[in-house]
């Protein structure tokens, strides 16, 4: 099976580098925002964690606009341009949605919560816990994706990344049902903030899935 590593440019192997960072601070970030969810009562924790998440995805932008002006220069081949450019935003994106769910767990902090069991609170921090740990592995394999020369690799990764994608999408199918049920308990704002995010988790796995197909479309215009 055929290797793509070795025909890279100096300045394509540069980029694929630093994509590859980005997607490890995006692991770090979701790490922080499993720790927030888990402590979704502690509102001085909630609100250190957010900063720290801002710090990471400040880091990520500046790795995104010193590659984008790499890129542009031409320190690339010309017919991947766009691709790269593409896998950029779609790489530093998956921060930007990390960090809108840790400003938004913070702000909800502030919410009355009462008239939610312990139990409901505790199954809605579950089903966001599957979905973010579903980014995690999905973010393992974008990283190997991006560090192996292997096509065959590659195009299986992909596909797993796909599966995950799929699964995280049961997860929150299932949860919009539980939702639904509940939302005469539920207050307008607690209805709205579990939607948005259950659709901002699973963006999280969405994100992940494109900036995959972008890989491999990058790499079948190099092999071409």
């Amino acid at each position: 099976m055929k290797e793509f590593k070795g025909i890279l440019l100096i300045g394509e192997k540069s980029i694929f580098n630093e994509l590859y960072r980005i997607i490890t601070i995006a692991a770090q970030a979701n790490e922080i925002l499993k720790v927030m969810y888990q402590n979704a009562s502690n509102v001085q924790l909630l609100h250190d964690k957010m900063r720290d998440i801002r710090t990471l995805e400040k880091k990520s932008d500046e790795i995104a606009f010193n590659l984008i002006e790499d890129i542009t220069s031409g320190a690339v081949s010309p017919n991947i341009i766009d691709g790269l450019i593409e896998s950029v935003r779609s790489a530093d994106n998956i921060l930007d949605v990390i960090f809108y769910l840790s400003r938004e767990l913070a702000r909800m902090s502030k919410v009355d919560t009462s008239n939610l069991s312990l139990q409901q609170l505790n199954e809605w921090t579950e089903i966001y816990t599957k979905i973010l740990q579903l980014v995690d592995q999905a973010l393992i394999r974008l990283r190997t994706m991006l560090s192996t020369s292997e096509v065959s690799n590659i195009l299986q990764l992909r596909k797993e990344i796909e599966s995950l994608e799929e699964e995280g999408d049961d997860i929150k199918d299932a949860a919009f049902d539980k939702l639904y049920y509940l939302a005469k308990e539920l207050h307008f704002l607690q209805f709205s903030h579990y939607s948005e995010m259950l659709h901002k988790c699973d963006d999280l796995l969405d994100n992940s899935e494109d900036l995959a197909d972008i890989i491999v479309s990058i790499i079948t215009s190099i092999l071409k």
